[in-house]
């Protein structure tokens, strides 16, 4: 998808995930009502930002994966009018949000160009399973799509993580085929950036060998976060947040994340699942 827009000295991104989205607007994921905190968010991303020129959501949009959820998603991201783009996480529903989402401001697009930029869109959902995988179509794709464009810095966006975080148990639901998709993506020295969701916490870490210096990122979820670090299930006290990402177009990124106010939202840090 080209995109036209005059980006200025960067573009500049807000990266949402795993919002959780329930079908009744007043229900709780270990004690935050994900559609309170999703909105609280959508508020600081446009106080702290001067500017914004997309969003990208990875996945997890909905707890439930109903059509009701899906609709008050393009109903909020309409509302904010700056041009939206989502993929799917495990717990969504891929033909529901083929079917409830796009809109003028909502896209399902699979790649698009900003500035200098290629953002590539891959869906690394297995239907039923918690973890992730890139299926033999997806990285066929990517192969494809990085040896097009070898001279345009590129992030590639999906929702498991990509790189071991160092816990046990959310290390266990990440990307089943990291060596796969890796194999790909060292032959491609244009990939600045990998950004995922899915673990609820933030990591950011740049991979020089053997990964050509890629910068691998985390991002914190819009409701419940996971504690880092910890081999088993464990709620942590941070708030929600999301990510802001700066490309330039020389190919440098600058990201940090941006929370809440603690204290905004308290979850059940008793809770043995979600």
């Amino acid at each position: 998808m080209k995109n036209t827009m005059n980006y200025g000295s960067f573009v500049s991104i807000a990266q949402l995930t795993d919002i959780h989205l329930f079908e009744d607007i007043e229900s709780s994921l270990v004690g935050v009502q994900t559609e309170s905190s999703f909105q609280e968010v959508l508020v600081d991303v446009k106080r702290t930002l001067p500017r914004i020129d997309l969003l990208l959501l990875t996945g997890d949009l909905t707890q439930d994966g109903t059509a009701a959820s899906y609709d008050r998603l393009r109903r909020s991201l309409d509302k904010f009018g700056i041009h939206s783009y989502c993929l799917a996480g495990n717990h969504d529903d891929l033909p529901l949000m083929q079917s409830h989402l796009p809109s003028e401001y909502v896209h399902l697009s699979r790649s698009l160009d900003v500035g200098k930029w290629r953002i590539l869109l891959l869906s690394s959902v297995v239907v039923g399973a918690v973890h992730g995988y890139l299926a033999e179509s997806e990285l066929l794709w990517l192969e494809d799509m990085l040896s097009a464009y070898p001279d345009r810095p590129t992030l590639i966006a999906f929702h498991h993580p990509a790189v071991p975080l160092g816990s046990q148990w959310i290390d266990g639901i990440c990307l089943e085929n990291q060596d796969q998709f890796w194999e790909i993506c060292d032959r491609h020295p244009q990939i600045k950036v990998v950004l995922n969701g899915h673990a609820h916490q933030e990591f950011d870490q740049i991979y020089e060998t053997p990964h050509n210096s890629v910068r691998c990122l985390v991002t914190p979820s819009t409701c419940i976060q996971f504690q880092p670090q910890n081999h088993k299930f464990q709620i942590d006290s941070q708030p929600p947040g999301f990510r802001h990402l700066r490309l330039y177009p020389n190919g440098v990124m600058e990201t940090e994340v941006h929370r809440l106010k603690v204290g905004s939202f308290h979850p059940d840090l008793a809770a043995i699942g979600y």
